[in-house]
């Protein structure tokens, strides 16, 4: 099998695409701490400040005011920093998942090309220990693979001729020639990638916790309240001695209110 020529892996690249999986934009730290605002214990400490600042003029209750910002700030640092990190790590990652080299056979030879270069049509050679650089099927030989990338099943599975072999997957033993008919985004791994980097997907650990934090939020909401009439109670009803003058008088205090 000769392979490409050089002329097609231009054309196939062209036509096809690169075998370069892209991610989504990396948010900045910036962006990252604004969005960690949105939390819904956040948004209750910055009610509680908004509140707090508005009667900071009255009561003059600077430490309990600093007391919610900095609690605010320390909540919003570690969401942001742990978010920024695992952002951080994710690109690193991909890096040098795109400096692996992989031997295709163009023009009837043997040639080592970065894993981004290979294109639709190439004749990859695989041998063990080989990461499978682009979606194909086998053509020639056959392969133990482990395809715990993309299945997360360790045990190593027989790929022969005919087969389809999947990026990222490893060989375990055996050699084979597979001919790409995928690459980058298109491929199996790619997709993933995708889905893995979409702003609207959660894990499920995160997705617990925010729930937790609504339910805290609405007992908060509900203590909130009761406390409120609870309070007004006692200084309007009680504190006037169940007066219905000394009430009414109270009430209609808007400057007292």
């Amino acid at each position: 099998m000769n392979g490409l020529t050089k002329r097609e892996v231009l054309e196939n690249r062209k036509k096809y695409g690169t075998n370069e999986i892209t991610g989504r934009k990396r948010d900045s730290f910036l962006s990252l701490f604004i969005e960690s605002l949105g939390d819904p214990i956040i948004r209750i400490l910055l009610i509680a400040l908004a509140i707090k600042i508005i009667f900071l003029f009255r009561d003059f209750d600077w430490y309990e005011t600093i007391g919610i910002v900095i609690s605010i700030l320390i909540a919003s640092f570690i969401s942001t920093i742990s978010e920024y990190g695992s952002s951080k790590a994710f690109e690193r990652l991909m890096e040098d998942a795109s400096k692996i080299k992989c031997k295709v056979r163009r023009d009837g030879n043997l040639e080592e090309v970065l894993v981004d270069d290979i294109v639709v049509g190439d004749i990859v050679v695989l041998s063990s220990g080989d990461k499978i650089g682009a979606d194909g099927v086998i053509v020639f030989g056959s392969v133990d693979v482990d395809e715990a990338t993309i299945n997360g099943e360790a045990n190593a599975i027989r790929k022969e001729k005919g087969d389809f072999l999947y990026r990222g997957c490893v060989v375990y033993n055996g050699k084979a020639m597979i001919r790409v008919t995928k690459v980058g985004n298109n491929t199996y791994y790619g997709r993933m990638v995708q889905e893995l980097g979409r702003a609207d997907i959660t894990s499920p650990l995160k997705e617990r916790l925010n729930n937790l934090a609504i339910i805290i939020s609405r007992i908060g909401y509900v203590g909130a309240i009761l406390v409120s009439i609870s309070y007004l109670f006692n200084k309007i009803v009680i504190g006037n001695n169940f007066d219905i003058n000394l009430i009414r008088e109270t009430i209609t205090n808007f400057s007292l209110m």
